[in-house]
């Protein structure tokens, strides 16, 4: 079976400034609908053990469509 990321943007609570996008794989179950919905408590699992940070926005997204960054 294949992953989606789900791509969170996440900014430091001391610094709102300071956001950098995160990936967390999750396994695909059909669709980028189906993993907005089965995202979510991966998202809370995330927010809980990063209490540092905020998230901004999110989205699910297939691995091969992430840019390059240089």
């Amino acid at each position: 079976m294949d992953t989606l990321d789900v791509v969170l943007l996440v900014c430091l609570l001391a610094d709102p400034s300071a956001c950098e996008e995160k990936l967390i794989p999750v396994q695909n179950h059909g669709s980028l609908a189906a993993c907005v919905w089965e995202a979510q408590p991966y998202i809370a699992q995330w927010s809980a053990s990063h209490p540092n940070y905020t998230i901004k926005k999110w989205h699910c997204e297939n691995p091969r469509n992430h840019r390059v960054k240089i």
